[in-house]
């Protein structure tokens, strides 16, 4: 295909309150991704059986470490007094784990940090240094797997939000992509982040034709010919492509077949869920009547009230069982976010990070922890206070991840990450305490015990050896 023949990309996917274009291929200039299907996950028997509750999965990140002599508790134990950087949790402290020794060996294999250890921090892989389109990070990340096995029962497989906007170019010879995006649904494919809490919230739960009216709605009356008029055009014209274009291309675009399948199957389902009657607990549908009312009025500027409509987007989501999957960033990893919004802070995120340049730097940093522990004791507050069917809580239901890809912001350290588990997941763990586990354990442990409490039928991922047993023990 030459220059003065290029392929049209008008084609593309709608559905799900989102637009996905065909494949960027050679024939095109940038270069760009194409979506693979991972290998099913199976095993004869989980270790940990999920219980009867609807068990739900977020992950959320730490960006830019902490300081870890303020974060991490001294001995394995009952949780007490927390440390200073945690002490917003402190009334959560027998809901949640804190576990040490975790690391993902794989984001050692370059000495840069910030991009192979953020982009494959939920995958456990080696990610490929590149300052191009061909990224790669070598597997699917655990809450995309994940949402393949769960999304038969849902509306979505996953949400995924970010604070942060898309960064580009390149450092250090790494695409700095690589540092927006946890979530991949292929190794080559990321998962895209809404960094907009209106449309994360009209894309779940507003009907179309709503423009600013709070609405209460749970379901999105979209028309099944419409869907699958749009689908079937774009497979036809993709199809049609493969003929016109280079063996590596044709590559791409069938992998992206695979892909828009996977979306066709999605929409499948989710037009049997619209025909059902969906049993929505009367107290959610008025929590979400009230958020679109917050969401539709807020003016964008406030970093805090605009990242706890993210955290109650997520929790409504739940609420809901709309997902029981989702992402959320809280930046990214090398986080240029300016938290001067803080009393006494001047910088962004990563300047303060590099506290050994001066001591005010590090009372910003500490500062700036804070203000992450205090958001996610926040969303723990909200999800505690919602009861379930079962007699418990959301957060009983639930695993709640929080976690960072440094164990200290100024030394790069990629050993002994700081790492939060709150929730029971529905019963199976054992939350109130403080875990030592052995050195460097693989932070894969602990994916695969949260995917096994979902549900999902594994017995490896990525370099993991084994489930943490310690998480049931009490």
């Amino acid at each position: 295909m030459s220059p003065s023949n290029p392929i049209s990309r008008r084609t593309c996917l709608r559905g799900l309150g989102v637009t996905v274009a065909l494949p960027l291929l050679e024939a095109l200039t940038p270069r760009g991704l194409g979506a693979g299907e991972p290998a099913k996950a199976s095993s004869p028997e989980p270790k940990f059986k999920p219980p009867h509750a609807p068990v739900r999965m977020l992950l959320m990140n730490l960006p830019c470490g902490t300081y870890h002599k303020e974060w991490q508790p001294d001995a394995a134990g009952p949780l007490g007094e927390l440390k200073p950087l945690l002490k917003p949790l402190q009334p959560y402290c027998t809901d949640m784990l804190l576990l040490a020794n975790l690391w993902n060996k794989a984001a050692t294999a370059d000495s840069i940090s910030h991009y192979a250890n953020e982009a494959g921090f939920y995958t456990g892989t080696v990610v490929k240094k590149t300052a191009g389109a061909d990224v790669d990070v070598g597997g699917i990340s655990v809450d995309q797997l994940a949402a393949r096995c769960t999304s038969a029962v849902t509306r979505f497989p996953s949400i995924n939000l970010n604070m942060q906007a898309p960064v580009g170019g390149v450092d250090s010879g790494w695409a700095r992509m690589y540092d927006n995006q946890l979530s991949w649904s292929s190794p080559t494919t990321p998962v895209p982040n809404e960094i907009d809490p209106k449309r994360a919230f009209d894309r779940l739960f507003r009907t179309p034709g709503q423009k600013g009216e709070a609405g209460g709605a749970v379901t999105m009356a979209l028309s099944e010919d419409d869907k699958k008029s749009v689908l079937d055009y774009v497979l036809n014209d993709a199809t049609s492509l493969r003929f016109k274009v280079s063996v590596s291309d044709q590559r791409k675009l069938d992998e992206y077949l695979t892909s828009v399948r996977d979306v066709e199957r999605q929409l499948e389902r989710e037009i049997k869920e619209l025909a059902k009657d969906r049993r929505v607990d009367p107290a959610a549908t008025r929590a979400v009547g009230q958020l679109g009312g917050m969401a539709v009025a807020f003016d964008g500027r406030d970093h805090t009230n605009r990242t706890r409509l993210m955290l109650d987007i997520i929790t409504l989501a739940f609420w809901t069982d709309s997902t029981r999957v989702a992402s959320f960033m809280f930046g990214n990893e090398r986080n240029d976010i300016n938290y001067s919004f803080i009393d006494g802070v001047k910088s962004t995120h990563h300047e303060s990070s590099h506290y050994t340049e001066s001591a005010e730097k590090l009372v910003q940093y500490r500062k700036i922890n804070l203000w992450h522990a205090d958001q996610v004791a926040y969303l723990l507050g909200r999800m505690k206070g919602i009861k379930e069917a079962n007699g418990g809580t959301l957060l009983d239901n639930s695993m709640v991840f929080w976690g960072g890809t440094l164990s200290d912001g100024n030394t790069h350290g990629r050993e002994n990450l700081p790492v939060m588990l709150a929730g029971r997941g529905g019963g199976v763990i054992r939350p109130g305490r403080s875990i030592v586990l052995p050195s460097k354990t693989p932070l894969c442990n602990l994916f695969l015990t949260m995917m096994q409490c979902l549900g999902v039928e594994s017995d490896r991922f990525a370099d993991s050896s084994g489930v943490l047993a310690d998480l049931a023990k009490g």
